[in-house]
């Protein structure tokens, strides 16, 4: 791809175990908790904490940066992880894990020491251990994780519209073949690559026009073509079991929310229907608990691009102001939270008006 990459530098984040106990603590009693992994310098799930803590839900939340001083052990009861039998230790507190939610939770942030084969083997068996903590929890979040050929395909056979998508070496060849006067070349995988801990590359999607296009030196390796489909609005739709919040955002270009943040204008948006239900659709199609979709809207039609499952919000959020979508993620956090107790047979604390227990918003965010 032609054009330069995008630099961010999360090098001086350092990882963290954060506690939010229930008050009083009894530490030789299992704490039903929620657990949250994620990596430093996002956020989120500094916020999320902060709001769950308010919503009387005990939760840790652990940084991909900082797992490999954790002391942790776990028993499987009875095939899973239970929240009677304090199955899981961390740092010598003992939890029961009602929710695991782990996002952005990569081996290629864990710092590398020693050799490169035992880097590798520390990074991914704490990456493993993390994914089937969630596999084993009560509930755990995102839900499932389809790719970006997955999530075009399956959209289009649910009667969602995508835009006309080529995948190919030869992208210069698709012109000839293509009535679009615009295209957007994009990565197969994800944007971001992380070359070394805490350094990520953003490598953008790109506008071209067709004779841009059919000059493009041809990669080794395959991309994504799909037609510029014009439109009146863009939309940032977040799915959180079966509710719906959005934003309109107009970007000058798809890397601008990266190299001119200023010149992208960020508003709450009202759900259209027909946008509400193809995302609740998308979202029961694969498995979604949580989602970040990314839609256009064509006069009445629209226009599916892609679901990010690890996608931020707090950035959103800050452009626009308020944080809406925070709430909203406590909330259906604590619920699920809530259910994994009664489902447990345990007592539930006392229920109460969620909004007063959240408060005032709290301002700030990151990316």
């Amino acid at each position: 791809m032609p054009m330069p990459p995008v630099t961010v530098d999360l090098c001086s984040s350092r990882g963290v175990v954060t506690w939010s106990p229930p008050e009083p603590y009894d530490p030789l009693t299992a704490t039903p908790c929620v657990v949250l992994a994620d990596r430093a310098g996002c956020g989120e799930f500094p916020l999320l904490q902060t709001l769950l803590c308010r919503l009387g839900v005990p939760s840790v939340r652990i940084d991909a940066e900082g797992v490999s001083a954790l002391d942790l052990s776990f028993r499987l009861g009875g095939g899973s992880l239970t929240l009677d039998d304090g199955s899981l230790t961390l740092d010598g507190r003992r939890v029961a894990p009602t929710v695991v939610w782990a996002r952005h939770f990569s081996p290629r942030a864990m710092p590398r020491t020693g050799g490169p084969a035992a880097a590798m083997v520390r990074a991914d068996s704490w990456t493993a251990l993390v994914r089937q903590l969630a596999s084993l929890a009560p509930s755990s979040l995102p839900g499932g994780s389809p790719g970006h050929l997955e999530q075009l395909a399956g959209a289009a056979r649910a009667g969602v519209r995508v835009p006309e998508t080529v995948v190919t070496t030869d992208p210069a060849a698709v012109p000839a073949r293509s009535a679009a006067r615009r295209f957007v070349v994009k990565v197969v995988d994800e944007h971001f690559l992380e070359t070394a801990p805490g350094l990520l590359l953003g490598v953008f999607p790109q506008v071209l026009e067709r004779e841009e296009l059919a000059r493009l030196p041809a990669p080794d390796f395959p991309v994504m073509v799909q037609e510029h489909v014009e439109h009146d609005a863009e939309l940032r739709v977040y799915y959180l079991d079966g509710a719906v919040h959005a934003y309109a955002v107009d970007k000058p270009s798809p890397d601008s929310p990266w190299r001119e943040e200023a010149r992208v204008p960020v508003t709450p948006a009202a759900v259209p229907p027909a946008a509400a239900a193809a995302v609740r659709r998308l979202a029961r199609l694969w498995g979604l608990a949580y989602g970040a979709f990314d839609l256009l809207l064509a006069g009445t039609e629209v226009v599916f691009l892609e679901v990010n499952v690890d996608g931020d919000w707090r950035w959103f959020e800050s452009r626009a102001g308020g944080t809406a979508v925070s709430n909203a993620v406590a909330l259906m956090i604590r619920k699920r939270h809530l259910d994994a107790l009664r489902s447990a047979g345990a007592p539930p604390p006392i229920e109460i008006v969620d909004f007063l227990l959240l408060g005032t918003p709290m301002a700030g965010g990151a990316r």
